[in-house]
């Protein structure tokens, strides 16, 4: 019984790569060659499947001399990702069954080092090497990878750039605009469902009967009913309003005390409530949370509501709302006239609104 409890493990691989390997014909290989004072251990994920199923899988390679060789299996292309021990250093290629890719560099700078073995890793890596080094500057990277899918709609690489390395949460509008400048041919649901990217087909995007995606934000939504905390029930009709200011938010990360501030000094600018609509949405599963950010703030002459679904829910998705803590301001017609995480900027165009000089 211990021999066979303790083979378990093995039988279970064995299972999953004769599954796989079809006699050795769906492997491929990674070979590490960095200088020979080049020493280190790099994880190495991936998701081994076929058309019907798959697991992920995890192997290490150990750099002794620079060198090192690790076989891997899997039936469909695959994406491989490979960390260093602090998981701060990342690097993803791309590989298919069949493929000898070389990785080689001259330090331990993942964005540095060069991947050969096929296409495109190779273009991969050399995009890579210039577009890491932005970073850190938001725009500066959105552009790296715009400049790129504009200039090779047909390269599978930039619907993989789109969805690896495009922040969709944060700029969904400009993923959309780009994904359906691709050509359909490199937009398959295999590569798809390689990079992991099921959002394509949920509340947030969606494809429409002429094969482009859509976007399900409605920036001219003009009423959303929440639930609220003196009502239960509320509707809110951003079109009878002259001005309406939500702002989502829970206590992971929220300003807290600052924003009541901000929201406390608008009541009492703009006093008549049935003129204006001001609403801070509490998102988070938990009541008592809520009940407990209502008691710590007092505000009053605001709206106090609460989504326990999270921003994944599809009135979030319609209102646009990417991350918290977020703000939306509408004008009288339930246009949408600022959407973001900047307080400031919220309360500005709100207060826009509210001192329009109404037509005679």
């Amino acid at each position: 019984m211990k021999n066979f409890t303790t083979s378990m493990p093995a039988l279970w691989v064995c299972g999953v790569l004769m599954m796989l390997i079809g006699c050795g014909r769906n492997e491929f290989k990674i070979d590490f060659e960095f200088p020979k004072d080049h020493i280190g251990n790099y994880l190495i994920t991936y998701y081994a499947w076929n058309s019907h199923e798959g697991r992920w899988m995890e192997q290490t390679a150990s750099i002794q001399e620079g060198t090192a060789s690790v076989g891997c299996v899997t039936h469909l292309p695959t994406l491989v990702y490979i960390n260093d021990a602090s998981s701060s250093n990342t690097m993803t290629i791309y590989a298919e069954r069949g493929d000898k890719i070389k990785i080689s560099g001259e330090g331990m700078d993942m964005k540095e080092w060069t991947v050969k073995g096929n296409g495109i890793s190779e273009r991969w890596s050399v995009w890579r090497k210039d577009a890491y080094s932005k970073k850190n500057d938001k725009k500066a990277f959105e552009t790296s990878i715009k400049e790129y899918v504009e200039k090779n709609s047909s390269d599978p690489l930039s619907a993989i750039l789109l969805l690896t390395e495009w922040d969709r949460r944060a700029n969904p509008e400009g993923f959309v605009k780009l994904w359906n400048s691709i050509d359909k041919s490199v937009k398959t649901q295999q590569l798809i469902e390689m990079c992991g990217a099921p959002d394509l087909l949920g509340l947030v995007f969606s494809t429409q009967a002429d094969g482009k995606l859509s976007y399900s934000k409605d920036s001219r939504l003009k009423s959303i009913i929440l639930r609220t905390f003196d009502n239960g029930i509320d509707t809110l009709k951003f079109n009878k309003a002259k001005g309406s200011l939500l702002y989502f938010f829970s206590d992971s990360n929220s300003s807290g005390s600052e924003i009541a501030d901000s929201l406390r000094k608008l009541t009492k600018q703009y006093p008549d409530s049935a003129k204006r609509i001001i609403c801070d949405i509490y998102v988070d599963s938990d009541s008592m949370k809520w009940a407990s950010a209502i008691n710590r703030d007092s505000l009053k002459g605001v709206v106090r509501a609460w989504n326990p679904y999270g921003i994944a829910e599809e009135r979030m998705a319609k209102l646009g709302v990417v991350r918290l803590p977020w703000y939306i301001v509408k004008d009288k017609t339930g246009m949408e006239t600022y959407a973001g995480d900047d307080i400031k900027m919220a309360v500005s165009s709100f207060r826009r609104e509210m001192d329009k000089k109404e037509k005679k």
